[in-house]
């Protein structure tokens, strides 16, 4: 595995795939119609950042997005519609196989998935590796082939101290559960860094000891990752 930014690259024996964590699209259309106006860059800001990712990484067999592509739970929104068609599309040129693991947000998703030719999934198993939004619990998970789950869903972030000042960073957690290795996929989404697990609870369909995870913490700009080891050590 390799950590590049928000993104994970994982290379099996027959593939690299890169991972990207919740978009989100269409937020900003739904802050707008609820009498909040912000700009509408969040498509051009993640168009740019995957850019860099690739330049990176590399060739990539498959990209696999890991749910809450978008963001309004009861319909598709015209900014969905348009933003997620074009993320898709944009990943198609780029990779030759697109998956949507769908999360809570993605009830509707199919039909934008349906008119890029993209698949959609509740999860998606590649060699030992089981991809999952994380809000639902599968029993196929549990198989004994199943070595690793990379999940979404939780927007995970954590609270670093200097000793003059707090600051929040957005960032992977990686641990052990039922002998199975966990990676939590920082949300990919801005306008929220996302949530401590010392002071929320992430919303997983499990009881993840987090505690006694690691943490590596994302550095955007450069698109670094460090390891800050296990979160309960961290002040």
């Amino acid at each position: 595995m390799e950590f590049i930014g928000k993104c994970l690259l994982v290379e099996t024996l027959e593939k690299k795939i890169l991972t990207v964590g919740d978009l989100h699209f269409g937020f900003e259309e739904a802050l707008n119609r609820g009498g909040v106006f912000v700009s509408r860059k969040m498509y051009q800001e993640t168009i740019e950042y995957l850019e860099r990712v690739f330049e990176k990484c590399g060739k990539v067999d498959e990209v696999v997005l890991l749910g809450d592509v978008k963001h309004v739970f009861g319909e598709v929104i015209r900014q969905e519609w348009d933003e997620v068609l074009g993320i898709l599309n944009y990943l198609k040129e780029k990779v030759g196989k697109v998956v949507i693991v769908k999360g809570n947000h993605d009830k509707i998703v199919e039909p934008i998935a349906r008119r890029a030719g993209v698949e959609t999934k509740d999860y998606y198993v590649a060699g030992e590796l089981c991809f999952l939004h994380g809000d639902r619990d599968f029993i196929e998970n549990y198989d004994k082939k199943m070595k690793c789950w990379i999940l979404g869903h939780g927007h995970p972030a954590v609270k670093i101290s200097s000793g003059v000042k707090v600051e929040k960073f957005k960032c992977f957690l990686v641990g052990e559960f039922k002998k199975k290795k966990i990676v939590v996929v920082p949300s990919f989404f801005d306008y929220s860094i996302g949530s401590d697990p010392r002071e929320s609870d992430l919303g997983f369909a499990w009881p993840f000891n987090f505690k006694n995870f690691e943490v590596l913490v994302v550095q955007d700009e450069s698109l670094k990752v460090l390891n800050f080891g296990k979160l309960k050590k961290i002040r």
